[in-house]
């Protein structure tokens, strides 16, 4: 009875160190799967983006800690926040009706009012920023996002000209009062960014 349990456990071992080893080779192999995990044993995990996100609001972010901790800047993003939600509403962005797939060859597809946008994107070393790339025709340069993601949550975050440059482009939209308004209460507060929310 010894000998059979030994065998077995060096049996379940030998099982056990192959299908770590079939993991490792797997995501040395593969580029995208590299990307969730960084380093198994320490802090750093890197979700996959790769699939579809919807647009479920917009989002506010200070890169200052001492700034969040404000009241008045506290009460700013939530103003803020709503002006983007009524300004997006207005040009057709609703949640559940604006898109984005990330495909894992670095391509992606934005579709927004029965429109698609397709373009190429990079993600940064650090998983800290996305370089997005349309194509030349809605004649768009590289939009930089600051990037905020989890398994089912991906925060796009964007200097507030740049994100209203953008909505302004894929709705077919031209500047009117609440952009105005909204990039004049953004500019009052150094480090705001502003961003879209998106839901896996």
């Amino acid at each position: 009875l010894l000998l059979i349990a030994g065998t077995l456990c060096l049996a379940g071992h030998t099982a056990s160190a192959q299908s770590l080893q079939d993991l490792l080779n797997k995501v040395t192999g593969n580029e995208t799967v590299k990307n969730i995990v960084e380093n198994v044993t320490g802090t750093t995990l890197k979700v996959d983006i790769t699939g579809t996100w919807t647009y479920s609001g917009t989002a506010v972010k200070f890169e200052s800690d001492d700034l969040l901790k404000s009241t008045a800047a506290s009460l700013a993003a939530s103003q803020v926040e709503d002006k983007m939600d009524e300004y997006v509403a207005k040009v057709g962005i609703k949640p559940g009706t604006f898109s984005f797939t990330f495909n894992a060859d670095s391509t992606f597809t934005a579709k927004v009012k029965g429109k698609s946008f397709k373009g190429t994107y990079t993600v940064s070393e650090d998983y800290k920023t996305m370089s997005l790339q349309f194509g030349k025709a809605i004649g768009l340069k590289p939009f930089n996002a600051a990037i905020s993601a989890t398994n089912s949550q991906l925060d796009l975050l964007f200097q507030a000209d740049k994100l209203l440059e953008l909505i302004g482009k894929l709705t077919s939209s031209s500047s009117n009062s609440t952009l105005k308004t909204i990039g004049n209460i953004a500019g009052q507060y150094d480090g705001m960014k502003l961003g879209l929310e998106l839901k896996k």
